[in-house]
């Protein structure tokens, strides 16, 4: 990059452009904008460093020639941009770590032009999830797209790091989803991938996934479909994870669509059982806090030691994780799985039918609508509850890597093997498709202090990404790349990587945009 201008003069141009009030160097402003969700940066803020790469400055642009006029202006003085949504990330993909300008495009909100006539919606980036939802409901419309962060991340971020929602397996991802954008290339420009020429590459899908480091993106235009009028939800118990996962790939490659299709292993199983709480983070939270006597949770020897863990303190317990994932590999085999589908009654009739034929066949007994509904009316709890293990003095972070079906149970036992004696681990598959499945991990481990806590941190992800790789599977399904997984993709998609090289050299010659992100800084190069 050429000389950087002094941040006086950096404020003073982009005043300019779009006035004091939009333009903003506060401590609050600065330290929200320094990070996202990713659990690292939590614990640097908890051991006190609230702004370890603060930006120069945060924007707020208005309009979309606003946003061009503002990327004109960085480009031509090199000065790094890092787009920003909602902030919901959990991999780094919006810490300056350049510093530079942090664009916060939730105030490009504009309109929501719906076309009922083609099933599309026409929505700007920074427009909040819930209420992009919200307003296709009222049109009887609905998105599909069902992240767990929805009411806390926006349409931008989506597409940016080609997230998926938690009814993936019926309506798809959002590269899916996505038919054309609007974007502000790295110079300034406006594109509009919809006016694509005979020959052009597929801008939309080149944009979808590169994190703000090609352009960013203003706005979209999206395949919708009508709200249900019908659904039907169920639970199944399997004995043996295997089984489920056999039910899970016949059903999927017999044609069928399910919104919701959710396989949860022993432990996760366990959880669930034990506390009457749902699954996934939100489980592990509660049962690792409960003090729940005896009698409301059992008396067996599995109830008693989690009990001892939360007299202990979730840090306590968590300290000694490789005896946890000792005892977990002891527990009953039973796996719980939540299935679902919606749509037109005589189409929902005849897939649940179908994919209860299957399900049973391989092992699974009906638990009735119960753990299907409840999972659908608690599916966003775990949003709100992780901020207790960290001040409880632990961390919890979540992986989601996804393979073939040929390969998810040695990826499923490779992972654990490799992340158990750093944390507690469970996990549960869903996101499944015809070809293979996403396993979506949850690790916790006691926190400790200051520097120690960043590199037990740093030991398990180092550790889960090399079995990843070691099992052939890919390390990033829907959270993105960020810092966090950037130099294992140099690993993953090794020579292709100089294909990138040249995308990004050509759209990005000066590396203004997102810099230090998806991959690491020249890779790719000669």
């Amino acid at each position: 990059m050429m000389q950087r201008m002094s941040q006086s003069e950096i404020i003073g141009g982009l005043v300019a452009l779009l006035g004091e009030a939009r333009v903003s160097t506060s401590a609050p402003d600065v330290i929200a904008m320094s990070a996202d969700l990713w659990p690292k940066a939590q614990i640097w803020k908890m051991s006190g460093e609230v702004e370890r790469h603060p930006p120069d400055c945060v924007v707020w642009p208005g309009t979309e020639a606003e946003l061009s006029a503002v990327v004109a202006f960085c480009a031509e003085h090199g000065i790094p941009i890092v787009p920003y949504g909602g902030g919901s990330g959990v991999c780094g993909g919006t810490v300056p770590i350049h510093g530079g300008v942090v664009v916060d495009v939730k105030r490009m909100e504009g309109e929501v032009e719906i076309d009922r006539a083609s099933l599309t919606v026409v929505a700007p980036a920074g427009i909040n999830g819930q209420h992009l939802e919200d307003r296709l409901n009222a049109n009887g419309l609905t998105l599909g797209h069902f992240p767990s962060s929805i009411m806390c991340s926006t349409l931008g971020g989506w597409l940016a790091a080609r997230s998926a929602g938690q009814f993936s397996s019926c309506y798809g991802k959002i590269e899916d989803m996505v038919l054309s954008l609007r974007a502000v290339l790295p110079t300034g420009e406006i594109v509009d991938t919809e006016d694509r020429q005979s020959g052009d590459p597929d801008w939309t899908q080149v944009l979808v996934g590169s994190e703000g480091t090609l352009g960013l993106i203003t706005s979209a235009r999206l395949r919708v479909h009508p709200s249900a009028k019908h659904r039907w939800l169920r639970g199944f118990r399997f004995h043996h994870l295997h089984d489920g996962l056999e039910g899970m790939r016949q059903t999927m490659q017999a044609g069928l669509r399910p919104m919701v299709f959710r396989l949860y292993d022993p432990l996760d199983t366990f959880i669930a059982m034990n506390t009457g709480k749902s699954t996934d983070r939100g489980g592990l939270i509660d049962l690792l806090r409960s003090n729940s006597s005896s009698k409301e949770q059992g008396s067996g020897p599995a109830t008693r030691l989690f009990q001892g863990l939360a007299r202990a303190g979730m840090s306590g317990g968590l300290a000694v994780p490789a005896a946890l994932n000792r005892f977990a590999q002891a527990l009953p085999s039973n796996c719980k799985m939540v299935v679902g589908f919606e749509g037109p009654e005589e189409a929902v009739r005849i897939q649940s039918e179908r994919a209860a034929t299957i399900l049973r066949r391989e092992g699974g007994e009906d638990m009735g609508a119960g753990p299907g509904e409840h999972w659908l009316e608690h599916r966003y709890s775990v949003s709100f509850k992780q901020s207790r293990i960290y001040q409880a003095g632990a961390f919890v972070d979540t992986m989601e890597v996804s393979t073939t079906w040929d390969r998810l149970e040695a990826l499923y036992e490779e992972v654990k093997k490799a992340v158990g004696p750093h944390a507690f681990i469970m996990a549960h598959f869903s996101h499944a498709y015809r070809e293979g499945c996403s396993i979506y991990f949850t690790f916790a481990a006691s926190r400790g202090a200051g520097d120690r806590a960043e590199a037990h941190y740093e030991r398990i992800w180092q550790s889960a990404l090399s079995a990843v790789h070691r099992a052939g599977a890919s390390a990033s399904h829907h959270h993105g790349v960020g810092l966090l997984k950037r130099d294992a993709m140099v690993e993953e998609h090794g020579n292709m990587l100089r294909v990138w090289r040249v995308l990004k050299d050509t759209l990005d010659p000066k590396g203004i945009m997102n810099p230090g992100k998806l991959f690491p800084d020249g890779a790719g190069g000669a």
